[in-house]
């Protein structure tokens, strides 16, 4: 397997990743299954994963539970443990979840475990106080069912962070999400407000429903 080490805030994390083959193979193998839209890109290093990862490792909420929802190969996930959190890493993809255990056990990072599930088929678990994600926007048809499924995960009064490199249906999401009872703040890579969100720009979106 290939591996890949990313520094973060002086820290290195060593990434298992898969070979190309197997998202391919994988892709196929979900389609001819009847899933309709399977991803086969989870093995990929998305842009906002880093800035995600850093903001997690220094600044993550002080809670019991969180779960990280389409975590790939699992680095925000990593940065959480790191940070001190319990992290449930989940994906609809078993390999993306098993690798990204891997992954954990591989940086000596513990109290993480995995659950396989799509956003349309929640399972029926205890709720999290926090619930991360990172570059999970960029089809506009998978924002209803991601909703959804934060409406069953997050807690009361929990919170939401979703980190994005700037993609074009990043404000479609937040309309979305507005309409449908949840407050939305963003914020840049700092952790600063940011007022006036531009394309190609990191931002990351922290929702909550205490405000509806």
């Amino acid at each position: 397997m290939p591996l890949e080490r990313v520094q973060i805030c002086g820290r290195e994390f060593e990434l298992e990743l898969p070979e190309p083959t197997e998202l391919l193979e994988e892709a196929v193998a979900g389609e001819r299954s009847g899933v309709a839209g399977w991803d086969p890109y989870w093995g990929l290093l998305w842009a906002a994963a880093p800035v995600t990862a850093r903001l997690l490792l220094t600044a993550a909420p002080r809670v019991q539970r969180s779960i990280e929802l389409g975590c790939g190969v699992g680095l925000a996930g990593l940065a959480g443990l790191a940070a001190g959190l319990s992290v449930t890493f989940s994906d609809q993809s078993a390999a993306a979840v098993s690798m990204a255990v891997r992954n954990a056990e591989r940086n000596g990072l513990s109290g993480g475990q995995g659950l396989v599930f799509g956003w349309q088929d929640v399972p029926a678990v205890a709720p999290y106080e926090f619930v991360f994600a990172s570059d999970v926007l960029y089809e506009r048809s998978g924002h209803v069912a991601l909703l959804g499924a934060l409406g069953q995960l997050l807690a009361p009064g929990g919170v939401v962070w979703i980190g994005d490199a700037g993609r074009q249906h990043a404000a479609t999401f937040v309309e979305t999400a507005r309409q449908r009872g949840w407050r939305v703040s963003h914020y840049d890579q700092e952790l600063r407000p940011l007022a006036d969100p531009q394309p190609l720009q990191y931002r990351l979106l922290v929702l909550d429903r205490r405000g509806g």
